[in-house]
Formats: structure tokens, sequence, C-alpha cells
């Protein structure tokens, strides 16, 4: 990791008060295209005084995101911290150095920013090899795969198929009975309908327009009383269908 240190004394008459030093690392120095690499400005500094870092990248040197942390006092040395980190990108392979650094030390008066050395960053390329006419060796497991592994996997489908084919079948005759019930008699629907626990509103509402509602008068108004003041007893009213129907 590089790491340079910059010792700065300060020609004020309160020197030191302004003693400070600045140190830039970089890490990793060497990368591939593509990697993320970190360059880092730490202060420290007896005087409270913000560090403002200006830099120039390099033409292939792409800047993702810089992350600036709060200036705090460290009781241990006594002296004020602060540091800023770049997160950069090389674009492609190639020596690139940064050499228009420079760091401002904000709240002091007469004071010079500071130049920082140039840093080199190495960026390597891909390695390449040749191309090779014996083929690649398959993968260790698919070796040592056992062979009954498809075949499970073969009666999985199957199983999975049968089980539709009944499904869709059951659907079926589902169907045609309510149908045979339907094209048979209305009111069998709906007591079928019913008795499986549902409430066939369409089809009452469709029977109460026959003729053969006109002439069921009684069973006409408990019907009409299920389907628009939805209070009924499904007992009651299915005792009531059952005997319509059977005349």
């Amino acid at each position: 990791m590089i790491a340079r240190f910059i010792l700065i004394w300060g020609t004020l008459p309160l020197c030191s008060l302004l003693a400070q030093e600045i140190s830039v690392t970089l890490s990793p120095e060497e990368c591939s295209p593509g990697d993320l690499v970190r360059l880092s400005f730490q202060l420290e500094s007896d005087a409270f005084k913000e560090m403002v870092v200006t830099k120039l990248s390099p033409e292939g040197i792409h800047s993702v995101v810089t992350e600036k942390r709060p200036i705090e006092f460290n009781p241990q040395t006594q002296r004020y911290e602060q540091n800023e980190n770049w997160i950069l990108q090389a674009m492609h392979s190639g020596e690139f150095l940064f050499t228009e650094l420079l760091v401002t030390l904000e709240g002091l008066v007469d004071v010079e920013p500071v130049k920082i050395e140039p840093i080199q960053l190495t960026v390597t390329g891909y390695t390449e090899t040749e191309d090779s006419p014996t083929p690649e060796a398959w993968p260790t497991y698919l070796e040592n795969e056992q062979p009954t592994s498809r075949w499970l996997w073969g009666a999985v489908i199957i199983a999975i198929c049968i089980a539709f084919y009944r499904l869709i079948q059951s659907e079926k005759k589902v169907g045609l009975v309510q149908r045979d019930v339907t094209d048979e008699d209305p009111l069998s629907l709906i007591i079928h309908r019913l008795r499986c626990g549902e409430f066939p509103a369409n089809t009452i509402e469709s029977w109460l327009e026959t003729d053969d509602a006109q002439d069921k008068q009684v069973l006409r108004a408990s019907l009409q009383q299920a389907l628009y003041a939805k209070t009924y007893d499904r007992d009651a009213l299915l005792e009531h269908l059952d005997k319509e129907a059977q005349v």
C-alpha cells in the first residue's frame, strides 16, 4: 500500500497550534480493469480546521463515490482527525498517475494549498491463453452422478401427468352431471347446488322468468325472498323444492 506522509509547520505566530500531518494512501496499488480502488486522505492537526481535497482523475479512471468523515477530536492523541475516501474504478489497463492532488485547509489565513506528490496506479490486463485442440474434461460432479436420478425425475414427471389427467377427467364428469341436471330440470339444478353448499342466484333468477314459476306462486315467493332478501332457511327451502320437484 502506498503511504505518503507530509508534515507541515505553520508560519503564523502560534506555530504549535498549526502543526498538522496529511497522509495519502492508495489501496490496492495494482488491480484489473473494472476493479474498485480506494484513494484515502487523512488529516491530523492540533487546531480545528477543515480539509478540502481537489482532484483531477486521469483519463480512464471513473469516480464511483466519495466518502467523507466529519472532523473528530481524538482524546488519546489530543488532535483533530478527519478522513476522505474516493472510490475509483479503472476502465482499461495501463499506468495511471494522479498528479493534480491539492489539499486546502479552510479556516487558516495565508496558508497555501498543499500539493500531494504524484501517486501511481497500475492496472494489469487480463491474461490470454493459447487455444488447445484437446477438449476440456467434463466436470467431476457429472461423472459421479448416478443414473438413478434420471429415472427418479422421469417417475415424478409421469406421476404429475397422471394427476393432471385425473383432475381433468373429474372436472369433465362434474360438468356432464351439471349439464344433465340443467337440461333435465332447472329446479333439480337448484336443489343440487343448494345441497353442495352453494347458492345458484343466476339459475334461480332464470327460473323465476319461466312459465313454470308463474304456476308455482308459493315456491316463487320463497325463491324471491331467498334471492333478494338474502334471508332464507336452506333446509326448509330444500324441503319445499323437493316437494315441487316430485309433483
